[in-house]
């Protein structure tokens, strides 16, 4: 009982942190309208390539987005690469299983930890520190964008790998 109610705390706790250091997350491209198509072009290889990846070895259809001047715990007005899934109901069973994570289903442990390896692997890739990837699901409040289920940096993994 006691396992539980830390698990949900803990994934009940993670979802408010993640919830607040992204709320700008997800926004239309059209306020990136000022951003030249060269800035985002530096990211174009590694957005490619984690297309190829979570094609190849994930079920969802995925929407990557690039937001700039972004500020949280690990980057200052640097660029967040967003990636959730494209449907509503894809974005939901994301959620269940990461919420399944922390009650410890081992099949949806080894769904995340693939998530979190791929989005750690392309985000070595980046051109710099200040630019972050972001995988996960969408928050029910739209204003909040993703809901982080992996997320790194060039030189570390925010989210921990859950290994």
């Amino acid at each position: 009982m006691k396992k539980i109610i830390l698990s949900s705390f803990a994934v009940f706790s993670i979802l408010l942190l993640s919830a607040c250091s992204t709320n700008q997350a997800l926004k239309p491209e059209s306020s990136s309208s000022k951003i030249s198509q060269n800035d985002n072009s530096k990211y174009d290889s590694v957005i490619s390539d984690l297309k190829s990846e979570l094609a190849d070895k994930s079920e969802y259809k995925w929407v990557f987005k690039i937001e700039h001047n972004i500020t949280n715990a690990d980057i200052s007005k640097g660029v967040m690469i967003n990636i959730a899934p494209e449907k509503y109901d894809d974005s939901k069973e994301l959620k269940n299983t990461y919420i399944e994570l922390g009650l410890g289903d081992k099949q949806s442990k080894n769904k995340i930890i693939l998530l979190q390896k791929l989005v750690s692997k392309a985000a070595k890739k980046l051109p710099d520190d200040n630019s972050e990837i972001t995988l996960g699901f969408k928050s029910e409040q739209e204003r909040k964008g993703v809901v982080p289920v992996a997320r790194s940096v060039k030189s570390m993994d925010a989210v921990p790998i859950h290994e």
